[in-house]
Order: structure tokens, then sequence, then C-alpha cells
């Protein structure tokens, strides 16, 4: 009998999510990254309990149709390339495709989103990688993205988190740094209720 084994999907997506979230952080730099990407001049960061219970970026960007929003949790999801021909032209943040889907994996995650053409948004949910469901939602133009209770479903993995101190810590100089390097963005950080 062989001892070579094909994963399955959703042991796939974990192994992936590794490689891009390993902590509150890595989850902030990601969905700061899309924000930018998105056009947004205004962004939004909210964490509670180092962020991992309660993530939140807020973004005044392009939004997300209601049909893409199932796609956009999907591994290698991306709306920044098309064929191999797009990745010598790559001049946004975010283009593998990976991150949503990541987060999604190791989380509870909402995604809000409204276009500025469309009347009314819609929320993603989805737990573990799975989709909840889709629905109507009245909300401002750009995209909310609410990550809570990180590593849920993978407790070895939240036991190497940092003291929940350390990890506000890290995702304040995460945005302090990015912050610094697009001037041109209105930055607001919230960690435990204060600004």
């Amino acid at each position: 009998m062989g001892i070579i084994n094909v994963l399955s999907f959703a042991v796939a997506n974990l192994i992936a999510a590794g490689e891009v979230v390993d902590r509150p952080s890595s989850v902030i730099k990601e969905l700061l990254e899309n924000a930018i990407d998105s056009g947004a001049n205004k962004i939004t960061v909210e964490i509670q309990n180092g962020g991992t219970t309660y993530m939140r970026v807020s973004d005044n960007g392009c939004g997300i149709s209601p049909e893409d929003l199932p796609t956009a949790i999907r591994r290698h999801a991306t709306s920044k390339i098309k064929d191999a021909s797009d990745l010598d032209g790559i001049i946004t943040l975010g283009f593998r495709g990976e991150a949503l889907a990541a987060i999604a994996s190791v989380s509870d995650l909402r995604i809000i989103s409204k276009q500025p053409s469309a009347q009314t948004g819609a929320m993603l949910e989805a737990s573990g990688g799975n989709i909840i469901g889709v629905s109507e939602r009245a909300c401002t133009d750009g995209t909310t993205v609410i990550v809570e209770n990180l590593f849920a479903n993978v407790p070895a993995r939240r036991k190497f988190l940092k003291k929940d101190v350390t990890e506000s810590m890290a995702v304040a100089a995460l945005t302090e740094k990015i912050a610094l390097s697009r001037p041109d963005i209105s930055f607001k950080l919230i960690i435990d209720g204060k600004v």
C-alpha cells in the first residue's frame, strides 16, 4: 500500500493558510493591501484582544459585487491578473489570490461590500472556509472585512500566538509602517476601543 497521500481541499487550505496567516498582524497586512489596491483613500483598522477574537478593516474603495463575493474567498481567485502575460506588469500589492481564502479557512469571516454604482451592498458569511451565505445588505461604498475567532478551528496554531498586548503592538507597528508609506490615504487604528 502506498504512503503518499493526496490531501483533501480542506487540509490543503489550512496548510496554505499557514503560509499567509501566522498571526493577527499578517491578517491585517493582507487586508490593508487589498484596501489600498481597491483605490481607497480612507481605511479604518480595528482589533480587539490583540486581534485574536476580532479584526475589522473598512475602506471606501471600489467594492466587490455580490456575485464576486463567493469567488473572492476561493484559492487563487484574484481580480488583478487573468493570464501569464499579466505577471509582467503587476502594479498592485496583492495578486496571488491567497489572502482571503487563507484568512477564511482559519476564522469566522464576514465581507460587507458595496460598489459605488450599486443601490445596495451584500454580505458574505463564512466559517472555516465554508460559505454560510450571501445576503443583500445596506452599507456604504467600499468593503468591510470582519475576522473573528482566528485559529478557532486550528487550536495548535492558536497556542503559538503571543500575549494580546504583543499582538496589538505588532498590528500597530504594521499599520503605522503602511500609513507612513501612503500619505495620500487616511488611516485610523482602533485597539480595544481606543483610537
